[in-house]
């Protein structure tokens, strides 16, 4: 038989649970101002958020991450590219601009995009630091093993090193580009679904309508499929095959390596800025923006920046409030 409980424990456990509640909100609310991204809202946010993970061992699961939108079962991935945006350890203002532009692009569908900061070794003492903090706060940073150059070496560097530090991560793609090159994501991923996954060169061909045979990809941004990066990687002397410029030299590398197969010319999706404001002239490489753009370059100011964000709808989110008045209807449409 059971004891009886005593009157006394049963009406205490009451007024226990009513102390012991403080102490759990306040264990709660300590976890995740610590802790943030264990917490989970399920199905608010799902993979389609630009996240801030902070993770340092280099996987970039949840880090700088552009996923399909919808649940996995309505989004099946068929397509994983990652895309390293070429950077200096000083230019942090660049790279919070494009970190804003890219979290407010519309989520590639049945695609995963991991963006990454490429840059050579540290050297300046506040670089150290700062550079360290963005890692911290975001986690999309890679720091290669080169001096920083414009072109001796650091595009072989890149790409040669991407295999070992990815290996997991079964990537059907890898591209570069420059820190003033727009890329639009969904567009980038719809362009590449249905292209080659091997031998696969894809980007902007220069010079425009000129000797194919001289031809290369633009600096502005180029894709190649898993194995070139896998074939560089296992290509030593190209670190010393540099006779012009990097972009020229790679083009060349991929000729005399038998990879220059399956080239892609996004012509005109890929193209520099203009505007009717500037004094250059439109040509094959310079046009107005267009509304299927893949990837526009030659963003060198805040002004081309805000004019290119703004027509291609970043802006269209913000929405009104008593807290402030900002104009978007008076302003340069490109």
């Amino acid at each position: 038989m059971k004891p009886p409980s005593s009157p006394g424990a049963s009406s205490s456990s009451p007024r226990t649970s009513l102390f012991l509640l403080p102490g759990i909100l306040l264990a709660a609310v300590i976890y995740l101002v610590l802790f943030p991204d264990n917490f989970r809202l399920p199905g608010m946010f799902g993979s389609s958020s630009w996240s801030s993970c902070n993770d340092n061992n280099g996987s970039p699961s949840a880090v700088g991450r552009l996923a399909a939108g919808g649940s996995p079962a309505e989004e099946a991935v068929d397509l994983r590219l990652l895309m390293g945006i070429v950077t200096t350890p000083s230019t942090y203002e660049r790279r919070a601009l494009l970190r804003l532009a890219y979290s407010l692009q519309p989520r590639p569908v049945r695609a995963v995009v991991d963006v990454r900061f490429v840059m050579c070794r540290i050297e300046r003492e506040e670089d150290h630091i700062l550079v360290a903090l963005e890692i911290i706060a975001h986690g999309d940073v890679v720091v290669l093993n080169c001096t920083e150059n414009m072109n001796d070496g650091k595009t072989y560097a890149y790409f040669s090193a991407v295999p070992g530090l990815f290996a997991g991560e079964r990537y059907d793609y890898v591209g570069k580009t420059d820190d003033d090159t727009y890329y639009r994501v969904a567009a980038l991923a719809e362009s590449l679904r249905w292209k080659a996954r091997r031998d696969a060169y894809q980007g902007y061909l220069t010079p425009c309508h000129w000797l194919p045979e001289k031809q290369y990809m633009s600096g502005m941004g180029y894709v190649v499929s898993w194995d070139v990066a896998e074939w560089i990687a296992a290509t030593p002397e190209l670190r010393d095959d540099h006779n012009d410029w990097e972009d020229v030299d790679f083009g060349g590398w991929l000729r005399k390596g038998g990879k220059y197969k399956n080239v892609y010319n996004e012509e005109p999706r890929m193209y520099d800025y203009w505007d009717r404001e500037m004094a250059t002239d439109v040509n094959c490489f310079r046009h107005e923006h267009i509304a299927d753009a893949v990837a526009v370059h030659k963003l060198k100011d805040r002004l081309k920046w805000a004019r290119t964000l703004h027509f291609f709808n970043a802006t269209q989110g913000l929405k009104p409030s008593k807290l402030y008045h900002v104009d978007l209807d008076n302003v340069y449409h490109v």
